[in-house]
């Protein structure tokens, strides 16, 4: 594994004659600049060039264009090229690309990390790389073996010729395959001659990584670079008012004060030298209008809004007269309210960027999740031109929807723009990070169920208040229309009833919001699910078998029945011991989930076992897939168990993970996973299998206690993990 700034597209007359020298398979062009991106159609040479290059030695050497995470992209995006050029997966190496429209997602139209695309995005595009590869090459292999081109295929990184047993490297082809034309439509293989795609191939990050060669953001080092610390107004919205710089520039180490509109940061020759003199520097902020903003008052202000109609209430969507239906049942009508509180994203590696400002140009080292994005807000910050920034990516220590944003790259830009010409790292301290998160949101919902007489549902209700992301992220955006990140989840459920309708309380909010692992589908999982099993036992039948009875998709029944099977759903249980389902549909994906628990008296919960069946449609890296199952749910389970962030006086009362805790290694359950390959267009894999995890685990406290939980995290109720 190569380092991001190796294998980073950017290209300058000296870089070109050297790639050019070492026996490069493609010209070199560069890469297209973003300017907005709708309907960018690269050809296809352009793509070659951008993707994929094969070194004088026969490497071939592969870019990703999204960030890895964790989730093995680097892997993944390197199956789909070596596999339909033949590469030997021992002689690739793999990287990171740089920024621009040619990188663009196909299904977001965006070159960015996220929505559980990377893989599914570039299945198709990336294939036609490593297929026009295979054309060049086959197409100079026979010419120099004398052979008809149909006569010969790609393995192991050769040009084979079966009927006369002869071979030629990718080595003796590059100059000879660069001159021939790169095909506009070159033919994929088919399934069946696929050595790489389906099977869980060694991963090629994994090395790099345990040699500790892997390069993240705080790992950048260039020559002269400085490190700096920051802290930011601790009330939402604050300014910076007064900073007393010669208190602390006297300091060890200290080389610079720079006050930033919100924030001031502190630059010195090491972090621990910045971090100290940021403690004893005197700030003065103006807190502004947030300052009396409290997340509990909030709450209570959801709860009530969701009791009273008003101007406020946007639909959703309704099916039937769900209000005919409600009154004509009389008491056969659940009503509760379910609440999920503000979590942050608390990735291992605190929010971090590296950065160079000089001669009206700017070079960013990020393990940026939005390139192209971070890109333009650099250049906006700087007040220069797109083109004269250069992204270097690197690693990223954990994203799950947090490097989407952009705040940290332009802090460390605009701290390195006062110091020009010394390359700038910026590193925040894990209180920094946890206290100025863009935070998921705060959600209440209130359902109303009416039952009929054959114990199932004959109307469903449905009313969630929170903030909107999308308004967030772009004011006005949204122009009266419904959010439809807020509602996912709730108003396209596979479960069949007469009358549903849903309905959307916006409630704007000075907390920072964004995009957190699975989004809305983390809070509507386990609000939709509860309230389907709530359903089922006011019923009076089995959850699993009600979930049945009520779902028509044979592909989502299918994931159920395997699911019944694997966990052995109708076993016998001891007191104290019980099972809960859920399921969720999201990311093109659908997993189930089993949880199997025992309660003491005290509250004691122990998490037995997971059971997990995913149907992603096609199975790409099976044992990745298992991994993304594991990870989702337990990331799903930290947020079920712990998560919460509190606002008081318009700050973050959480600072570190003694008060935002983790879930322990000695508290994970054992994860069985099992995958279905149903046929169906490919899902995501990397959020799917969170929704159903804190449902699947408070349906099974119910089960074993008969109590019902409808607010999370469980810790702020008396539980405790045994």
């Amino acid at each position: 594994m190569e380092n991001a700034a190796d294998y980073a597209l950017t290209l300058t007359r000296r870089s070109m004659l050297k790639a050019a020298g070492a026996g490069t398979l493609l010209a070199f062009a560069l890469p297209v600049r973003a300017r907005g991106g709708n309907g960018f159609a690269p050809e296809q040479s352009a793509l070659q060039t951008a993707y994929l290059r094969i070194e004088a030695d026969g490497t071939v050497a592969i870019l990703t264009p999204d960030a890895e995470l964790g989730q093995g992209i680097l892997t993944t995006h390197a199956m789909y090229i070596a596999d339909e050029m033949g590469a030997d997966w021992s002689r690739l190496k793999v990287g990171f690309s740089g920024a621009g429209e040619i990188y663009t997602n196909p299904q977001k139209n965006l070159q960015a990390t996220g929505r559980s695309m990377g893989a599914t995005g570039y299945f198709d595009l990336l294939r036609r790389v490593g297929a026009a590869a295979r054309v060049q090459l086959v197409t100079a292999g026979a010419q120099k073996l004398g052979v008809p081109a149909s006569e010969c295929d790609t393995r192991d990184s050769k040009v084979v010729h079966a009927a006369s047993d002869r071979a030629l490297d990718f080595a003796e082809l590059v100059e000879a395959a660069s001159n021939v034309p790169v095909p506009d439509d070159p033919p994929l293989r088919d399934d069946a001659d696929l050595r790489y795609i389906g099977r869980s191939m060694p991963r090629q990050d994994v090395p790099a990584m345990v040699r500790g060669e892997a390069e993240y953001a705080v790992d950048v080092q260039r020559p002269g670079m400085k490190v700096a610390a920051i802290r930011a107004c601790p009330v939402f919205g604050g300014r910076v008012r007064s900073v007393e710089r010669d208190a602390v520039i006297g300091m060890p180490g200290v080389y610079e004060v720079i006050a930033l509109a919100d924030a001031v940061a502190v630059v010195a020759d090491s972090w621990w030298e910045a971090s100290r003199a940021l403690t004893e520097l005197p700030v003065e902020f103006d807190e502004g209008d947030a300052a009396d903003f409290e997340s509990d008052a909030m709450m209570d202000t959801l709860v009530a809004q969701l009791a009273q109609p008003g101007e406020q209430v946007l639909e959703a969507g309704r099916d039937g007269d769900v209000d005919s239906a409600l009154a004509a049942a009389g008491d056969r009508v659940l009503d509760a309210v379910y609440k999920a509180p503000y979590l942050a994203h608390a990735t291992m590696e605190p929010m971090s960027c590296a950065a160079l400002v000089e001669n009206g140009r700017c070079e960013v080292w990020s393990g940026t999740q939005s390139p192209m994005q971070s890109r333009d807000a650099a250049a906006r910050a700087l007040g220069i031109d797109a083109a004269d920034v250069t992204m270097h990516r690197t690693f990223s220590g954990g994203g799950f929807g947090r490097r989407w944003q952009t705040d940290f790259v332009v802090q460390a830009v605009s701290i390195a723009r006062e110091i020009p010409g010394v390359p700038v790292k910026l590193i925040w301290s894990r209180e920094e990070d946890i206290r100025h998160d863009f935070y998921r949101p705060a959600y209440a919902l209130r359902f109303r169920a009416a039952l009929d007489d054959d114990g199932g549902i004959n109307a469903l209700h449905l009313r969630v208040g929170g903030a909107s992301i999308l308004e967030a992220m772009r004011p006005g955006m949204l122009g009266g229309r419904v959010d439809p990140t807020v509602i996912a989840g709730l108003n396209d459920h596979s479960y069949r009833m007469a009358n549903s309708h849903v309905e959307w309380v916006p409630h704007p909010t000075p907390v920072p919001i964004g995009v957190w692992r699975a989004v809305s589908h983390s809070q509507n999982g386990f609000f939709l699910e509860s309230i389907i099993d709530e359903i089922a036992h006011a019923a009076g039948v089995d959850p699993l078998e009600w979930r049945l009875r009520h779902l028509q998709d044979s592909r989502i029944r299918a994931v159920l029945e395997k699911l019944a099977e694997v966990s052995g759903w109708d076993g016998p249980l001891g007191d104290g011991r019980g099972r809960g389902v859920a399921l969720t549909d999201s990311y093109g994906s659908i997993v189930a989930q089993v949880a199997q628990v025992s309660v003491s008296a005290e509250r004691q919960l122990k998490l037995e076992r997971f059971y997990c069946v995913v149907d992603c449609g096609r199975a790409i890296h099976p044992d990745n897939i298992r991994a993304q199952m594991e990870g989702g749910i337990l990331y799903g389970l930290t947020a079920m168990m712990h998560g919460a962030i509190d606002v008081r006086g318009g700050s973050v009362q959480q600072q570190n993970f003694n008060d935002y805790r983790s879930l322990l290694l000695r508290h994970a359950p054992p994860v069985e996973t099992h995958i279905i390959e149903s046929g169906h267009e490919m899902g995501g894999v990397g959020e799917p299998g969170l929704p159903p995890a804190a449902p699947a685990v408070t349906n099974a406290i119910h089960a074993a206690t008969g109590i019902r939980i409808r607010e999370l995290p469980l810790e702020r109720q008396g539980w405790r993990l045994a």
